[in-house]
C-alpha cells in the first residue's frame, strides 16, 4: 500500500556516533561526519517485495531479479522536474535538468549547490597570474561568519516528504528506506582551532532491499538536495524497473572469507565479515539481471601503518565469469588472447596497459571497446620496461572478470631504474598538464588500471595529453615527496596542474608498493603546489578523515600554493569509471563543472552507497577569503590565485555523504 508523504513527516531519527574511518578507528572524538548527523528512516510506497529478514548464513541460492525497464523516460523525467519546481529554475536562465542517453536523470545547480555565504574583502597575494602566467581570478569572496552562523537548512522530515512527494507524483520507483544528510563545512584557524562548522544543505537519500538484503550500486541511486531556501540544488535518480526472477545458485556466507581473500590479494586482513548484497551496476552498462555480489573489506601493513584498504565488490553467484590471458611475444610485439568461462553471454572486452595508452592497442573482434584478442606492441621510450596487461570482460548481466598479465617486450628490464625512464623536464607551452599514478594488482586492486586509464583517454579527448602514468611498481613515492626531503615531486606530482593517485590510503599518507624510496607518502612530506600543482585527488580510503579532527593538522602544510586536496573521508570501493566520468565532468564543454563540485558529484553517483564520505580540503586567503572555492580546471572558467607562506590564514574542509 502506498503510504502518502504525511507517513514521511513522522519518522524518528536515528544518530549514530561514529562510522568508522581509513585509519581502522572506531567512535570518533569529534563531531560524527555529516552522513551520520540523524537519519530518518522510514517506509516508502514504492517497495515491490516485502521483505523477510536477511537470509540465513546457510543458504546456497538467492532469486535472481530480472531487469523489465531501463531507467526513466522524458515523460517522467519532465513530471519530475515540474515537481520540483526545476523547470521554472531553467526558464530563468538556471540549470536544466538532464535525461541521459542510460535513463539516468541528474540535475545540479553549480551556482548553488554548496555554495557558502559571502562578502567582498580584499584580494589574496600573490595576485592574478598563476605561476605559468595563466590568468586567474580576483579571489576577493571572502566566507561571512554572520551570514553562515545564521543559516538554517530545511527540516529533515519536511525535505524528505519534499523528495518523496515528487517522485511519487513523477511514478518513479524509489526505496524502501529515506536517509538524509548534510553537506558540512569547517572552518580553522592556522593554529588548527574551529572557527565554524557547519550545515550547507539537507541531502534526501532513497534506499532499498531485496530479499532482505541491501541493494547497493550506481544502479540504484536516488537522491535529492535542497538548500537552505529549500531550492533543488543537486539530483541524481539512476534505478532499473526489476521483477523478482528465478533462483541462482550463490556462495555461501561460511565460503565467503575465502572468495574476498582471493578478490584482495595477498598480503590482505580481513576486517569485517563480507555482506551479502545485491549490487545495481551504472545504468550505462546493459545487464539482463541484478545479482548477489559479496562486499569484501581488508587492511593492509605498509611501512608500519595499518591501512584500510578500498573494498571490492565480487559476485557471490557460483557460475560468475572468470577470464584468463595467454600471451605469445614475438621480440617487441605481443599477441594476448583473452578465454572466458562462465558467467552469461555476450561478453564485452576491455583492455589496459599499465605503460602504454589504449591508443597503443589494437583490438580485434567484436563487442565493447575490444574484442577477445589483442596487439600490443613496443613504444618509443617504453623499450626494456615490463608491461601489466589488465583484461576487463563483462557478462549480460554486468558481472565483471579480471585477469592480468605481466609482459616484457624488447630489452629485459635491469632494476628499478631501467623499470621507469626519466621523463624530460617539464615543458612550458602554455597548455594545461596533468598526472597519474597508482596502486592496482600489487595491491590487490584489480581496477586502479581502467580507472586511471578512463581518466586519461578523457583528458586526452578533452585536448590534454598526460604528462605521466605509472602504476603499480613504477608508481614511486619519492615523486609526491618534497625536494627538501629527499624526493622529487618538483619533476613529477608537483610538474602538472592536476594529479591523480588511486591506491589504499589513510590519514597519515598514501601507500605505494615500490620501494622508491619507501612505501608511504607522509603528510609532513608533502609541500605541494611551490612548483604548479594546483589540484590532487586521492582516490582512496582518505587521506581526509575526521579521527577527531586531525585532518587540520596533518594536511595543511602539504598546502604551498595547492589550491584543493581532493578524497574521501572514509574507506571507499574500488571502482572503474571514477577517472573518466570526473574529467568528463570537468572538461564538459557545454557546462563545465567547477573541481569541488566535479569530485563531489562523480564521489557521489560512483561510490556505492551513502556510507562513504568524500571530502575536499582548501585554504583560507587574508580575510578569510576562499579564491580556490569554486576553481573550474584552466581553460574552463575562472580558477583562483595560489595561497603561500603568511597568505594562508587558514583551512576548510567539506565533506558529505555518497
Amino acid at each position: 500500500m502506498k503510504r502518502s508523504p504525511d507517513g514521511v513527516l513522522g519518522v524518528v531519527l536515528l544518530v549514530t556516533l561514529g562510522v568508522a574511518g581509513c585509519s581502522g578507528r572506531g567512535a570518533r572524538e569529534d563531531l560524527p561526519e555529516s552522513a551520520d548527523r540523524g537519519v530518518p528512516r522510514a517506509a516508502s510506497p514504492a517497495r515491490e517485495t516485502p521483505a523477510s529478514g536477511a537470509p540465513a548464513s546457510g543458504t546456497r541460492s538467492l532469486p535472481a531479479y530480472r531487469v523489465i525497464g531501463g531507467g526513466a523516460d522524458v515523460a517522467r523525467a519532465s513530471a519530475l522536474a515540474a515537481a520540483l519546481g526545476l523547470e521554472e529554475d531553467r526558464a530563468r536562465g538556471g540549470a536544466a535538468l538532464l535525461l541521459t542517453a542510460d535513463g539516468a536523470i541528474r540535475y545540479l545547480d553549480r551556482a548553488r549547490f554548496q555554495r557558502v555565504p559571502t562578502r567582498k574583502a580584499d584580494a589574496p597575494a600573490p595576485g592574478f597570474r598563476d605561476e605559468r602566467g595563466f590568468a586567474t581570478s580576483a579571489g576577493d569572496d571572502a566566507l561571512d561568519f554572520d551570514a553562515l552562523a545564521a543559516l538554517r537548512l530545511l527540516p529533515e522530515p519536511d525535505a524528505a516528504a519534499r523528495a518523496w512527494a515528487a517522485l511519487d507524483a513523477a511514478g518513479l520507483s524509489m526505496g524502501s528506506d529515506i536517509g538524509v544528510g548534510h553537506s558540512l563545512l569547517e572552518a580553522i584557524d592556522a593554529e588548527g582551532r574551529y572557527v565554524a562548522r557547519t550545515e550547507l544543505d539537507t541531502q534526501v537519500s532513497f534506499r532499498d532491499e531485496l530479499e532482505g538484503l541491501r541493494l547497493i550500486g550506481p544502479g540504484a541511486k536516488v537522491r535529492v538536495t535542497f538548500d537552505a531556501e529549500g531550492a533543488v540544488t543537486h539530483l541524481i535518480y539512476a534505478r532499473r524497473e526489476i521483477e523478482r526472477g528465478e533462483d541462482v545458485a550463490i556462495v555461501p556466507a561460511s565460503e565467503a572469507p575465502a572468495l574476498c581473500a582471493a578478490a584482495l590479494g595477498d598480503g590482505a586482513m580481513p576486517a569485517a565479515e563480507p555482506e551479502l548484497v545485491y549490487y545495481a551496476p551504472p545504468l550505462s552498462r546493459e545487464v539482463r539481471r541484478i545479482l548477489p555480489h559479496y562486499v569484501c573489506s581488508a587492511r593492509r601493513s605498509v611501512a608500519g601503518e595499518i591501512v584500510d584498504v578500498r573494498k571490492r565488490i565480487v559476485p557471490a553467484v557460483i557460475d560468475a565469469p572468470r577470464a584468463e590471458i595467454s600471451v605469445r611475444v614475438d621480440g617487441a610485439t605481443a599477441l594476448a588472447q583473452a578465454s572466458v568461462t562462465g558467467g552469461t553471454a555476450p561478453y564485452t572486452y576491455r583492455w589496459v596497459s599499465s605503460a602504454r595508452s589504449l591508443d597503443a592497442l589494437e583490438s580485434a573482434g567484436e563487442g565493447g571497446e575490444g574484442g577477445p584478442s589483442v596487439k600490443v606492441s613496443g613504444v618509443s621510450g617504453l623499450r626494456g620496461e615490463t608491461d601489466t596487461l589488465s583484461l576487463y570482460v563483462t557478462d549480460a548481466d554486468g558481472l565483471v572478470a579480471t585477469a592480468a598479465r605481466p609482459l616484457s617486450l624488447g630489452r629485459a628490464a635491469a632494476g628499478l631504474d631501467a623499470a621507469r625512464p626519466p621523463l624530460p623536464p617539464p615543458v612550458d607551452d602554455g597548455r594545461a598538464a596533468v598526472g597519474a599514478e597508482w596502486v592496482g594488482l600489487c595491491g590487490g586492486l584489480d581496477h586502479s588500471a581502467a580507472n586511471v586509464d578512463g581518466l586519461l583517454r578523457s583528458f586526452r579527448e578533452g585536448g590534454i595529453e598526460p604528462r605521466f602514468n605509472w602504476g603499480d611498481q613504477r608508481a614511486w613515492e619519492v615523486d609526491f615527496k618534497d625536494p627538501s626531503l629527499g624526493g622529487q615531486d618538483a619533476s613529477f606530482a608537483d610538474s602538472v596542474d592536476l594529479t591523480f593517485y588511486t591506491g589504499h590510503a589513510t590519514g597519515m599518507g598514501f601507500t605505494f608498493c615500490s620501494a622508491m624510496n619507501d612505501r608511504l607518502l607522509h603528510f609532513s612530506e608533502a609541500h605541494w603546489g611551490n612548483s604548479n600543482l594546483e589540484w590532487l585527488v586521492v582516490a582512496a580510503c582518505g587521506p581526509l578523515q575526521d579521527d577527531g579532527g586531525a585532518w587540520r593538522y596533518r594536511w595543511s602544510g602539504a598546502f604551498d600554493g595547492l589550491h584543493l586536496l581532493l578524497g574521501y573521508a572514509t574507506e571507499s570501493f574500488d571502482d572503474t569509471t571514477e577517472g573518466s566520468l570526473f574529467a568528463r565532468t570537468l572538461l564538459d564543454d557545454a557546462s563545465p563543472t567547477p573541481v569541488r563540485q566535479a569530485w563531489v558529484t562523480t564521489a557521489i553517483e560512483v561510490q556505492p552507497d551513502d556510507e562513504v564520505i568524500y571530502a575536499v580540503m582548501g585554504a583560507y586567503g587574508p580575510g578569510w577569503t576562499v579564491p580556490n572555492y569554486d576553481d573550474h580546471f584552466w581553460g574552463k572558467g575562472p580558477v583562483g590565485p595560489d595561497l603561500t607562506g603568511a597568505a594562508r590564514i587558514g583551512f576548510w574542509r567539506i565533506s558529505g555523504p555518497t
